[in-house]
């Protein structure tokens, strides 16, 4: 039709260098007359590529309550839009590791984790496999991780809180705080130094543990209620979803905030940021560059480069909820 090899062709509707403009625009005015579509299957055999990746959130497959966190709803999200950006589409898998048959089949190009699950299993991933993780850095892990400094960022906080002149500081967190390769560990510690830092002890009856599931933080503000009843701030490290259901059950236990108690959230989701009482939070700035880095890096890997872990700059976002606001 064209009277050109298919080579050139090819090039052309790939938009390739090596092909000149004008012969180029030839090609791609005939293609777009004739309602001419790249077989995609054939160019990513040819390339060797799939041109998906998956995004693993290492949950149990039958929870479905976690699943509907907004943080990770939002993390899929803003992940799945630079994806699309890089000619990617997105396979979410929801499963406590990373499964062989997806290491070995070629249905994806490279994974992305959200948060470090099993730290020893990523770490025996087979060498060269193109994993990025959303999640702080460890020693020894052996692949490439993005991520904010939830330890400094936790710490900063509790010390505004502190400023406000609060000093009985709860903490409603997960049970996988007792794992030293969470986010719920370094949160849990940058509140203990900021009370240590304060001169102030560490009371083990203003700390709480839970499920993840933000229904969970009912029976954990009663039981922080219950166990402390002087608690004036809660910095709820789970999760903003938890702190706004945490707030309602204060509302119904006859608390009001921000003047009888205090609230800081974690992950600035979107559902905090409207309503009667903006919720103070911890940003991890997934929706401004941390999605963007992390594809990034896992692009890197895909094109066989070296990608380096980062530790980017988090925010606490000031709002009502905290006091410090009006």
């Amino acid at each position: 039709m064209t009277g050109m090899s298919t080579s050139t062709v090819s090039r052309a509707l790939n938009d390739s260098p090596l092909i000149n403009d004008e012969t180029k625009q030839r090609i791609q005015s005939i293609a777009r007359d004739h309602n001419y579509q790249i077989h995609l299957g054939a160019r990513n055999f040819r390339l060797k590529k799939s041109f998906v990746v998956a995004v693993v959130i290492p949950i149990e497959a039958s929870d479905a309550a976690t699943l509907t966190n907004p943080f990770i709803l939002e993390f899929i999200g803003s992940v799945g839009f630079e994806l699309r950006n890089n000619g990617y589409d997105l396979l979410l898998i929801q499963d406590r590791k990373i499964n062989e048959r997806y290491l070995q089949s070629g249905l994806v190009d490279g994974f992305i984790q959200l948060g470090h699950g099993d730290y020893p299993i990523l770490n025996m991933l087979p060498e060269g496999t193109p994993l990025a993780v959303w999640g702080p850095p460890f020693a020894g892990q052996k692949y490439c991780s993005v991520g904010i400094d939830n330890w400094a960022l936790s710490r900063a906080a509790i010390e505004h809180l502190l400023k406000l002149g609060r000093r009985n500081i709860g903490l409603i967190t997960t049970h996988d705080h007792m794992n030293v390769t969470t986010e719920a560990n370094y949160r849990l510690q940058g509140y203990q130094e900021a009370l240590r830092n304060a001169g102030l002890p560490i009371d083990p009856s203003l700390i709480v543990s839970t499920d993840w599931n933000p229904s969970a933080g009912i029976g954990a503000t009663h039981q922080l209620i219950e166990q402390a009843p002087d608690v004036d701030a809660i910095f709820v490290s789970s999760g903003d979803a938890m702190a706004l259901v945490v707030m309602e059950t204060l509302r119904q236990l006859g608390r009001s905030m921000p003047n009888d108690v205090a609230i800081v959230g974690f992950d600035n989701s979107s559902i905090g940021e409207t309503g009667a009482l903006p919720l103070t939070t911890v940003s991890q700035e997934i929706r401004t560059v941390g999605a963007k880095l992390l594809v990034e890096s896992l692009m890197r890997l895909i094109d066989g480069k070296k990608a380096s872990t980062q530790v980017i700059d988090g925010k606490l976002i000031i709002r009502s909820s905290c006091g410090a606001v009006s």
